[in-house]
């Protein structure tokens, strides 16, 4: 992993940062460090975060359904 180079700083991560929500369509990273030590965020100019966020949302509704039905409701 030593050879790998950000195309960013982290300074400049830091400009496109709106609160915890990062958007930057150049950036191809789909994690970016956030400024709190230890944390990350997707990068929403990423086509493929929409399909992470995407595929977390049907997880989470799948067990939902799954857990309704096994209780019964």
């Amino acid at each position: 992993m030593a050879g790998i180079r950000r195309k960013y700083t982290q300074q400049q991560v830091w400009q496109h940062m709106r609160g915890r929500i990062y958007c930057n369509p150049d950036n191809k990273n789909l994690f970016v460090r956030r400024r709190t030590p230890g944390a990350w965020t997707m990068n929403l100019g990423n086509p493929w975060a929409w399909s992470v966020a995407g595929a977390a949302v049907l997880a989470a509704g799948g067990v939902a359904a799954l857990l309704l039905r096994l209780c019964g409701v």
